[in-house]
């Protein structure tokens, strides 16, 4: 166990002893002590107020402040000063009420009461300084009563209102703002100070925010109504360059794009007016009301006289100036009418031009850029604008059906022959990427595909694609579009491409090519699931051909068993090489006018009847071939009688003169009439698959469903097929599909479809 002890002295030192003893005795004051004490002080506030030395140093009045308060007297110091402040600012504002609102010896009203404030508001600092011991001992002890500044504010605030000095002030700073807004030079420094007056004195919200909102209104809205029912056609000019004098010297006659830097400049002012001095605070509510005035109330006229000039003539600052001051406006809303206006409007004018034909595509293609430009320009890609856009577009495109989809196959297939690719080879992925862009906003995809595959198998078979390497790009970006399945055949043409010159080079290392006699031949091996369906042609073709064909069968058939192949002349070409009197001659032909050509070879002069019984061509077609040799451009035969046509009794002979300067010579086929009839077999074929895959989403849906009303049936429909079904199609297929069993109507209700497991 621990212990400690203290030493003695450390107690006797520890030890302390409690006297008592009695209150002393406070000397009572002097009985004039108070009075003249307050009399000291109120000379002092006096002096201060008249900008006069006091009597007393500044300490001096502080301790006799000091004094009072501690013996219990700071409720007569705070009354005397509350009557001080009182009866000098209405002393100073009697001579302020009676001066007029004009110009006067000493000043403008506003002047005065600036004077006064900057005046009263450093002697009330002072009088707050001598007195700050009342300030932090009564006025901090007393409930309900209100600080020495917050005092003396407040009294000038009491008297503004009695005198209606405040509804005055601000009917005269509004004014002066209204001057400013004229045009004219006004002195900001009265309202800075005055505007800060009202802030100290709670005046500033209210009364004067709504008073000066009000007439902010009505400026502005005679303004707009007075600039915007004189509003001219939109001129082609750089906005950029238009400065603020050239607008303010026109504004009795303006176009839009001058009318919207007339509302920035007038925005900018403001924002001017809030830096200089106003309150921040009001900045919203005045940004706000200049902009509705201004721009909101007028946004359906200033639309519908101007977006449309602006889009066509390509105005982007205009453009963007016109899109940030609806979005601050809140009128996304108006420009998408607008804009989805001017763009069916615009695009319903080509499409249903009554002799639209390839060129439409280069035009939409243009315009869909100036639209992009705007849209990720000016616009800055707003999602409702981007959306407006797409429904637009395609609303426009798919309004002649199936037309659309027809001319973009056939403008590709323009691009990829020979002749266009100088004009596309520095920009041919854009263009690639533009048309399948183009592509996505057309109903038909079906039909584009039977269409551009057509094209395709005639460029690849006949030679006339420009570069196979285009060829598969373009699948390429197809393929990332609108998926594998779309591009499944088009990949399955390219393979049985790459196939057939892999067979065909054993075929010329074979044995069957080995006949002396045997002619440059070249056979290409297409899977007919794959190709577009061709009529088999009846041709008598010359012995050298059947010969290396009849080889090619025998080797194909030696490699793969099973197989049969069929010969299309239709798809087949060559080249002949004629003598002529100018010379040797190469010609470029099809199979079938190379056919005709060579029985010119043992005959001088052969009649038409003759022709198609060594050819076995029909009727039409052999007119077509023997036209192409002999009444185009390349004439190397010569018809009797000469005409333009030909018919059944014309004779043909070999044109011996025929001449050209050229060595190799290509003769196109006359384009045959039947193309339109060509591309109807296309459509209805097309039509009858879009059928089959009806058929088998019904299905699909009534297997799903297992019971469903006709409308709601209809309305899924629509949403599971890429092409559109109208409501009579999918009608004739519901009762076809109840014709073979499928479904059944119910008893009671018509209308109502069940699934026939």
């Amino acid at each position: 166990m621990w212990a400690t002890k203290r030493s003695a002295p450390a107690l006797e030192r520890a030890s302390k002893r409690l006297v008592i003893k009695g209150l002393k005795t406070i000397s009572s004051l002097p009985e004039s002590y108070k009075t003249e004490t307050i009399a000291r002080l109120r000379s002092a506030v006096q002096a201060i107020q008249q900008s006069q030395p006091t009597e007393q140093s500044l300490e001096e009045l502080y301790r006799d402040c000091e004094g009072l308060c501690v013996h219990n007297f700071g409720s007569d110091v705070y009354s005397m000063l509350q009557s001080e402040l009182g009866q000098h600012t209405r002393s100073c504002f009697s001579g302020i009420c009676s001066q007029p609102d004009t110009d006067s010896p000493k000043g403008t009203v506003l002047e005065q009461v600036m004077r006064f404030w900057i005046s009263y508001t450093q002697q009330l600092a002072m009088i707050k300084c001598v007195f700050l011991y009342l300030d932090r001992t009564y006025v901090l002890q007393t409930q309900n009563i209100a600080s020495l500044w917050s005092m003396g504010t407040g009294v000038v605030k009491r008297y503004l209102s009695e005198c209606d000095m405040r509804s005055r002030l601000t009917r005269l700073i509004i004014a002066e703002i209204t001057k400013e807004r004229d045009g004219k030079d006004i002195d900001q420094k009265p309202l800075v100070t005055l505007l800060s007056m009202f802030v100290e004195l709670n005046l500033y919200t209210q009364p004067f925010i709504p008073a000066f909102i009000k007439e902010t209104r009505e400026y502005y809205e005679r303004e707009s109504r007075r600039l915007v029912g004189q509003l001219t056609p939109v001129k082609q000019q750089n906005t950029e360059k238009i400065s603020a004098e050239s607008v303010s010297s026109s504004v009795d006659a303006m176009d839009v794009p001058r009318y919207l830097v007339h509302v920035k400049r007038r925005l900018e002012e403001e924002r001017q007016r809030i830096s200089d001095y106003l309150v921040p605070s009001s900045k919203d509510v005045l940004l706000t009301t200049t902009i509705t005035e201004l721009i909101e109330k007028h946004a359906e006229k200033l639309l519908a006289t101007s977006l449309g000039a602006m889009i066509d003539g390509s105005m982007l600052p205009d453009l963007a100036s016109l899109f940030s001051l609806l979005l601050s406006a809140n009128r996304i809303d108006s420009l998408k009418r607008s804009w989805a206006v001017h763009i069916k409007k615009t695009g319903m004018r080509m499409v249903q031009a009554p002799e639209v034909g390839v060129s439409l595509i280069p035009d939409l293609l243009e315009f869909k850029r100036k639209l992009d430009n705007i849209l990720y320009g000016p616009f800055q890609k707003h999602p409702i604008l981007t959306n407006t856009l797409r429904k637009a577009f395609e609303e426009f495109v798919n309004s002649r059906r199936n037309k659309p989809v027809q001319l973009l196959a056939k403008y590709i297939d323009q691009c990829m022959r020979p002749s266009s690719r100088g004009a596309l080879e520095d920009d041919i992925d854009t263009l690639f990427g533009r048309l399948v862009s183009l592509l996505m906003f057309m109903q038909g995809k079906d039909l584009f595909e039977a269409h551009y595959r057509r094209d395709l198998a005639k460029r690849l078979l006949l030679g006339t694609s420009s570069s196979v390497d285009s060829e598969k790009l373009m699948v390429q970006q197809l393929r990332a579009e609108c998926g594998a399945g779309f591009t499944s055949r088009l990949d399955g043409m390219f393979r049985d491409m790459d196939v057939s010159e892999d067979l065909f080079g054993k075929f010329g290392a074979s044995r069957y090519a080995e006949d002396p006699k045997r002619i440059a031949f070249h056979a290409n091996v297409l899977t007919q699931a794959f190709w577009p369906t061709y009529e088999p042609m009846d041709l008598v073709t010359p012995k050298q051909v059947e010969q290396a064909q009849n080889n090619y069968v025998d080797f194909y058939k030696e490699k793969h068993s099973g197989r049969k192949l069929q010969w299309q002349h239709s798809l087949g070409t060559c080249v002949l090489n004629v003598r002529f009197d100018q010379g040797m001659k190469e010609l470029v032909l099809s199979l079938v006018q190379g056919t005709v050509m060579l029985l010119f070879v043992d005959n001088d002069e052969l009649s038409y009847g003759q022709i198609q019984e060594n050819t076995a061509l029909e009727g039409a077609e052999l007119r077509r071939i023997l036209q192409s040799l002999s009444c185009g451009k390349h004439r190397v035969l010569v018809k009797e009688p000469r005409s333009k046509s030909v018919s059944e009794t014309d004779k043909f002979t070999f044109n011996t003169k025929f001449s050209s300067s050229h060595v190799r010579i290509k003769i196109s086929q006359v384009i045959s009439k039947e193309i339109e009839a060509e591309n109807k077999e296309v459509e209805e074929n097309v039509q009858v698959d879009r059928m089959y895959k009806v058929d088998a989403c019904l299905v699909r849906l009534m297997k799903t469903h297992r019971k469903i009303e006709h409308n709601e049936l209809v309305a899924e429909l629509a949403k599971h097929m890429r092409f559109v079904v109208s409501a009579l199609e999918a009608k004739e297929r519901i009762e076809m599909l109840i014709d073979r069993d499928y479904i059944k109507r119910d008893d009671s209700d018509a209308s109502v479809y069940h699934y026939i497991a």
